[in-house]
């Protein structure tokens, strides 16, 4: 995560409530929204597999319309499963459809520009976000809610789950380059649970 972007949620009104889908058992009460940033989940996809009560509740949480922001590592814990060779697969929350798989090289690393492809939680369509891409891992299902842009090479890919409430992808967002995707969210959120907690 980075600091300056949390700190720029509490700063418009968030108050964040802090948890572990590894070792709690659900999500924490009288929140109204989820943020999964990026990280390692293949480290910990056993713990997170069996933690069935808690990827019981993020789905039910998004499946009910609450916010939620999840970024590379965090994409790939929303998948149906996660691959970390040809021999072991595991569930994992399952608002993705498909599986997320370790590749040998960096994939579509560097800077991008987002552009929307439809209305979503954090900005309307043919608005732009600024992102970058750092994984060796991938997705059978990458989305197609946002294109991506690279500008230093030309490069152009669809990406990102996204909708009135999500936004899903491998995709980094640094808030501060994206003030108006901040505060979008942090209204979703106070919209969808009347406080600000996430």
């Amino acid at each position: 995560y980075y600091k300056e972007n949390l700190e720029l949620l509490e700063e418009s009104g968030a108050e964040l409530v802090f948890f572990s889908p590894l070792r709690d058992q659900k999500i924490p009460e009288n929140i109204s929204g989820l943020i999964f940033g990026g990280g390692y989940p293949e480290l910990n996809c056993k713990e997170l597999s069996e933690n069935n009560s808690m990827r019981r509740s993020v789905k039910d949480a998004i499946r009910s319309g609450m916010p939620c922001l999840a970024e590379c590592g965090g994409f790939m814990y929303l998948h149906d499963t996660l691959a970390i060779d040809d021999k072991h697969t595991y569930p994992m929350v399952g608002v993705i459809p498909g599986k997320a798989f370790p590749t040998a090289k960096l994939q579509r690393f560097g800077y991008v520009r987002l552009y929307a492809k439809e209305n979503n939680l954090l900005c309307n369509k043919n608005e732009e976000l600024l992102a970058h891409e750092f994984h060796y891992w991938d997705s059978e299902n990458c989305g197609s809610g946002f294109k991506a842009v690279k500008e230093s090479s030309g490069k152009q890919w669809d990406c990102v789950h996204s909708k009135e409430n999500m936004y899903a992808g491998f995709p980094h967002l640094y808030f501060y380059a994206n003030l108006s995707a901040a505060l979008r969210f942090v209204e979703a959120c106070h919209k969808y649970g009347g406080n600000n907690d996430i």
